[in-house]
């Protein structure tokens, strides 16, 4: 792997890490800190940073038109930076939330890393989609590592003396990656700013790119959707069906595991299907959730979490593969599908709560049905271009 695909991988686990890790500990580490234990602090928080999230990718898709990804990625880097180190000497909670509303800003920028990632296997010189299968299968397996990575790291802070120390050793990792980052792909000049990355460039010029966007997008939402209403509430179905809270941690895993498993075959079986491997993995983690909601054991319990994972891992370089085939590596059409994607997210938990109040399998049986969804969509076949490799970079300036 060369030393740009190196520095934007680390780049994404960074972003997948600092946005996860103290999440499940804010209300242990508000107590913490600031003597606050009423949940609606943490819930406060967590919506205010979503909405400011929200409302930051667009932006930073609307910069991506006038400069280049490496160079807004940097800028988030720095900005994160001095944010993070501030992070941890915030005197109060209104302080916390507005310097966490703010790293959030600056950390939107980061996810141009995903199509600045792509636009480097692109511009390998054997190109064409089954290099940007490779780089889509790195980023999933990325997310799956950093998923356990962060939580050990959250765990890790709120278990130090002084956790205002861990939250800003954060500031860290910023500035060693921003190093890396100008150093590596500092000297390369850009071309094509907006336009890299392809046939989804390409499309977005022609009639059917708002169609195929679309698409991508609502493929995108059901899926990230549909994922995340199952996961709330998902250790209390598990431990009323007796796992105790070691066995509901291993369950609520079980599907990452699975996932990881999978990868290796993703690549044969996009040769086998092609687009019809989108649907048929879809399908596959559509069939684990209802069997999941249906399971009153274990055992069952367990079958249906294993089939959830095979479907999850194919499913979720499927997805991403669609959203890149639509949106190409250009800045402005990404951040437009995952601002939709994003906003899908936040409907997530609202529906879980609504769902479980009722019974504590529904959240399950929704997200079975809302895959069902993404699976029909994914069948209704848009006139996709064949990707063209192109190059983000021009040669280093000597």
């Amino acid at each position: 792997m060369s030393r740009a695909k190196v520095v934007l991988i680390s780049v994404i686990g960074l972003h997948l890490v600092a946005e996860t890790s103290l999440t499940p500990f804010l209300p242990q580490l508000f107590e913490r800190l600031y003597g606050i234990d009423e949940p609606g602090a943490t819930g406060l928080y967590l919506w205010i940073c979503r909405i400011v999230g929200l409302a930051a990718l667009p932006l930073w898709g609307l910069a991506a038109r006038r400069w280049p990804l490496h160079r807004l990625v940097l800028a988030g880097l720095c900005g994160s930076a001095v944010l993070d180190l501030l992070l941890g000497l915030a005197p109060g909670y209104a302080a916390y939330t507005v310097l966490s509303a703010a790293i959030v800003t600056t950390n939107s920028a980061l996810l141009l890393a995903y199509p600045a990632f792509i636009a480097e296997h692109d511009a390998d010189p054997s190109g064409g989609e089954r290099a940007r299968l490779a780089g889509i299968c790195s980023i999933v397996v990325v997310f799956h590592l950093s998923t356990v990575a962060a939580t050990l790291v959250g765990a890790g802070v709120l278990a130090l003396p002084e956790p205002r120390v861990g939250i800003s050793a954060f500031a860290l990792l910023d500035v060693l990656l921003a190093v890396l980052t100008y150093r590596v792909l500092g000297k390369r000049a850009p071309i094509g700013r907006g336009t890299a990355g392809g046939g989804g460039a390409a499309a977005w010029r022609r009639f059917g790119g708002l169609a195929m966007l679309a698409q991508a997008a609502l493929i995108g939402v059901a899926f990230d959707f549909s994922v995340n209403v199952a996961r709330p509430f998902f250790t209390e179905l598990a431990g009323d069906l007796g796992s105790g809270s070691t066995g509901s941690a291993v369950l609520f895993f079980l599907p990452s595991v699975a996932a990881l498993a999978v990868l290796p075959v993703v690549r044969r079986c996009h040769d086998l299907l092609g687009d019809r491997l989108l649907p048929l993995a879809l399908a596959v983690a559509a069939a684990g959730l209802a069997w999941q909601a249906l399971s009153s054991s274990l055992p069952g319990l367990a079958g249906g979490r294993l089939l959830f994972g095979v479907g999850l891992g194919v499913g979720q370089v499927a997805v991403e593969l669609w959203a890149f085939r639509a949106t190409g590596t250009a800045g402005p059409a990404f951040t437009a599908v995952e601002t939709a994607r994003s906003a899908g997210l936040l409907a997530a938990p609202v529906a879980a709560a609504a769902a479980v109040s009722y019974d504590l399998a529904l959240p399950l049986a929704v997200a079975a049905a809302v895959h069902l969804l993404a699976t029909g969509l994914s069948l209704r076949r848009v006139p996709l271009p064949r990707p063209q490799p192109a190059l983000m970079y021009s040669e280093e300036i000597r």
